[in-house]
């Protein structure tokens, strides 16, 4: 207890020093301007992508639920996922536990069945990012440079790394500590599983996709406000960079790690820093409001009994 709590207090204070160090050292430029053009319509703009990509994201619980024999509403779903997102600006990755808890109690799935869930799909979106990664690299080849190969490296590890998992391959077992080999066994055969329906692992590829491309999008018309044009060649770089935070989740609601991920994207489309610092920190604000906003009513909602 004692050690997890050290590494939460530690979590946050690597987060906080993150962006403090980011917005000290590139001092948003256009801040109060920025959030002053985007007024109430953007705001209602911002608010409308993220919860399409919200909403798109949630299928991807309900579904899969369906095609194991258990109903999830989109609704509870819906709520469900903010509790999730709200318990991860507190400590990271402990949103998961909390989803895992309230999925098993509004539809009673087992804890087996909830591996064949869940972490297939931790899988896919990993998989998702490094293919639109990848893209982003192909159409951005000229402006990219030298910097192409290495990105294109770290993608295309990522979607091998995945795959490999996926498969449950003899080489990569071998290469890892006992421990972290059962999970992978674990994970390869829970994938497997989902599997042997081709239909269904595709559907789930496609809701993931969607739901980067429009938290992506949220971003792209931040930086609009703020008078940059970006062409989708560019955004698409931006996006793969920016989604690419939510592999490296290790401070509440990768606090500094998107923020960086943000300025880097931005930065290799030339993108002044200042310019993306403010970007990113409107991000950030409006997230942590949202997410505030909503999870009263979500615990509120479900703690309510079902109808019979």
């Amino acid at each position: 207890m004692v050690k997890k709590t050290l590494l939460t207090l530690l979590s946050w204070l690597a987060g906080i020093a993150a962006m403090v160090g980011l917005f000290i050292y590139y001092r948003p430029q256009g801040f109060w301007n920025a959030v002053d053009t985007i007024g109430v319509i953007g705001i209602a703009g911002w608010t409308l992508l993220t919860l399409g990509g919200r909403v798109t994201a949630n299928e991807a619980t309900v579904v899969p639920l369906a095609a194991l024999g258990f109903r999830m509403t989109r609704a509870d779903a819906f709520w469900i996922s903010w509790i999730r997102t709200f318990v991860n600006q507190i400590t990271p990755l402990a949103g998961a536990a909390a989803y895992v808890h309230m999925v098993r109690r509004h539809t009673g799935i087992n804890w087996s069945q909830v591996a064949a869930l869940g972490q297939p799909q931790i899988i896919l979106v990993a998989t998702g990012i490094g293919i639109v990664g990848l893209a982003a690299v192909a159409v951005n080849l000229p402006r990219l440079g030298a910097s192409a190969l290495g990105l294109a490296g770290i993608y295309g590890i990522l979607v091998v790394a995945t795959l490999a998992i996926a498969s449950g391959t003899h080489w990569l077992l071998e290469a890892l500590p006992e421990r972290a080999a059962e999970r992978v066994i674990g994970t390869s055969s829970a994938m497997r599983t989902m599997a042997k329906s081709p239909k269904l692992m595709l559907t789930l590829l496609a809701y993931h996709t969607l739901s980067t491309i429009l938290r992506g999008a949220r971003v792209w018309f931040l930086f609009d406000a703020t008078g940059v044009t970006l062409g989708w060649a560019e955004l698409l770089l931006v996006l793969a960079i920016t989604e690419s935070s939510l592999l490296l989740n290790i401070t509440p609601g990768a606090l500094g790690v998107r923020e960086g991920a943000i300025l880097a994207g931005a930065g290799l489309i030339g993108i002044p820093a200042a310019t993306a610092s403010a970007v990113a920190l409107i991000d950030r604000i409006f997230m942590v409001a949202l997410t505030s906003v909503l999870a009263v009513p979500s615990v509120l909602i479900l703690r309510k009994p079902k109808e019979a």
